[in-house]
């Protein structure tokens, strides 16, 4: 992802955010869905941010297309199915997770996922903390 200029986009409140559920971590955070008035977003760490150095993380809010919400919605499916439900946080009632977990179901065809291009989507704001679910 390209660097955004978090100076142009409001800085959000952790509170007006509602985790749904975490897509990659790497010592934190690096890619979450969240809910922010009533819209889903993706939230994604800023381009200029590590999660291993010691200057905090900051993460950029996008809204997507119906069709980038389908395939998100897909690959969170099949997380789910084949990895299993801890880093999910929207179910009223967690599913119970799979007894028998084949992981390489999930990560050898989302090693081969086509990456995605949010230049074209809209930055709508950035938080510095995580939000809570």
């Amino acid at each position: 992802m390209a660097a955004v200029d978090l100076t142009v986009l409001p800085k959000l409140a952790p509170t007006d955010l509602r985790l749904l559920w975490v897509n990659d971590w790497y010592d934190g955070p690096l890619e979450a869905v969240v809910e922010h008035a009533g819209e889903r977003q993706l939230m994604v760490l800023h381009g200029d941010d590590r999660p291993d150095d010691d200057t905090p993380m900051r993460w950029v809010l996008f809204r997507l297309t119906s069709e980038q919400w389908s395939e998100e919605e897909r690959w969170h499916a099949l997380f789910e199915e084949h990895v299993g439900h801890h880093w999910c946080f929207h179910h009223e009632t967690p599913p119970e997770s799979p007894e028998a977990h084949d992981a390489r179901r999930f990560y050898e065809p989302y090693a081969k996922r086509t990456p995605r291009v949010l230049e074209t989507s809209a930055a709508c704001g950035w938080v510095d903390e995580m939000p809570v679910h």
